[in-house]
Parts: C-alpha cells; structure tokens; sequence
C-alpha cells in the first residue's frame, strides 16, 4: 500500500513519526549526530539512518498559513546522548531537526516517508524524566532583519569568513589541556610575546567522551600566556587534549596586518574625524 493510501485509509494505516536531530555542519571532523528516533515498536531504517525506537512525542502541528503557531515541542524519555547538549551552554553548532511520517509495513523510501517538519532546536528542558526539545521551523528565518553594511571605521567581516578570507590555518596554534578552574583553562606551553593577540579568538577542541567538536571565545589571556578564559563552560576535555587556540582581530588595521590580510579590510579607515560642512572658520 503507498502512503497516500495509507495516509488516506479510515482503518489501515500504522502512522509512525521518525526524528532526524544532527547538526548544521555535517562536514566537521566530528559532526553532531545524526541521531534517529521513531515513536513506533519497530527500527525503522531511512535512507541509511537507523532511528531507533524510543519513548518520544511531539505537539500539534500547524499549517495555518502563519508562522505564530508553528513552533514543535518534541519530548523525550532521559537516556539518550541528547540529555547534556543543551546543559547550561548551547551546543556549539546549530542543531537542525527533521521529522518524517510513514506507516508502518510500507516499503521505506523518502516518497513513502516523507518530511513534514523542518526547523531547529534552540533550547531543551528537564520535567522529571523528560527532555523537552523547543524547535522553531525553518521558515521563521525569513523573518529576521538581514545585515546591513555600514559607513564605519572598523572591519565588520566575519573573522575567517568567505568575506574576510584570513588564513584560520596560518592563526592556529597547538597546546595541550592541562587543567580547568571554572572558565580558565591552563596548557602547557606559552603564546609568545603576542598572547594579547588570542584575545577576541577562538578555542577548539574534540570532547573525550563522545568526540564532538566544541568551541568557545576566548575573553582573556594570562601575561604568561598558559591561563585561557573563555566564554561559556568547560566540558569533555580530558589531561592531554589537543587544544586549537586561534589569534582573535580588533577589527582595525592593525589587525588586519597582523593576518596579512590588509587587502580584504572591510572598513573605511578614512573617514573624516571632522564636518567638513560644520561652520568653522578657515582662516583661523
């Protein structure tokens, strides 16, 4: 039988929703996900992704037209690597949610089961033992305000972007992980004598326990340059992980040219500090 018989018979169908969760940047070393889940008493395999079957349910969905009612909960029974992603720091990409629905005894192709739901989990909660998944649809992004590019003295390029087109590679510096003490982390060997330089930059580095990327902003650097405070939390780093600390930008010239890159400068450092319209009297 083919879905839309199923999908349209009173008594023969055996609905069953499938739950795609991976992250954005499926081209990372350690990509995050996929994950598949299925709310029937079966696996159901899907174009090559297992989604095993799990205590899981999601609310009402809606196709009004609109977009005020068309945000998804989707929860969960504990138990799954999903329980700390969300755990006092967001994950460090974003997290894409897919759902699909079929029926259960049909031949499983993306024409049998098809999407119906597509968006991202921005936040997650605990209620005893669930988690509760809050997910926004996809279309809501044509609802943000786009860039816009001002008339000003400082770079506002995205740092390593396609715009910006600094070396990331050539930036990146090696040290392993020695300790933590709240959001301060200590290496083993020292920046140089331009550790102020990594200020505003990036740490990377792949947990120990599951082998996902995380990455954070570095706030500040120790004189000594051994101690590293960064944004946010410190989790899945073991004594002796490889740690990718790369060199931040103050966004003007001069940190332009510490990248070699004063060619892609994406501000107007020449603009006038003084109204050449103003009433100022030019003979005195």
């Amino acid at each position: 039988m083919s879905f839309a018989s199923s999908e349209s018979s009173r008594y023969s169908g055996k609905p069953v929703t499938l739950y795609l969760i991976q992250g954005a940047d499926t081209t990372a070393d350690v990509p995050l996900g996929p994950f598949g889940y299925c709310d029937g008493e079966i696996d159901v395999v899907r174009d090559g992704i297992t989604y095993k079957r799990w205590p899981i349910k999601r609310s009402k969905l809606s196709h009004d037209g609109t977009l005020d009612k068309s945000d998804v909960t989707v929860t969960l029974a504990l138990g799954t690597q999903l329980d700390d992603l969300f755990i006092a720091y967001p994950p460090s990409q974003v997290v894409n949610l897919t759902i699909f629905e079929g029926h259960v005894g049909e031949t499983v192709t993306p024409d049998s089961y098809p999407a119906v739901w597509l968006g991202r989990a921005l936040s997650a909660s605990r209620k005893e033992n669930e988690l509760e998944l809050s997910c926004q649809p996809v279309s809501t992004s044509i609802k943000r305000i786009g860039l816009r590019r001002n008339y000003q003295i400082g770079c506002p390029l995205v740092l390593y972007g396609p715009q910006c087109r600094a070396d990331k590679g050539a930036a990146t510096v090696t040290r392993k992980f020695v300790s933590s003490t709240g959001s301060q982390i200590t290496v083993d060997q020292g920046l140089g004598s331009n550790f102020a330089q990594y200020v505003g930059g990036l740490l990377e580095w792949s947990r120990a326990d599951n082998g996902m990327k995380e990455l954070r902003t570095i706030a500040n650097v120790s004189s000594n340059g051994l101690t590293l405070t960064i944004r946010g939390l410190v989790r899945g780093l073991a004594p002796g992980t490889d740690l990718s600390v790369i060199r931040g930008c103050n966004r003007q010239m001069s940190g332009c040219n510490q990248h070699n890159n004063i060619q892609n400068y994406g501000g107007q450092p020449f603009i006038p500090l003084e109204n050449p319209l103003s009433q100022k009297n030019q003979f005195y």
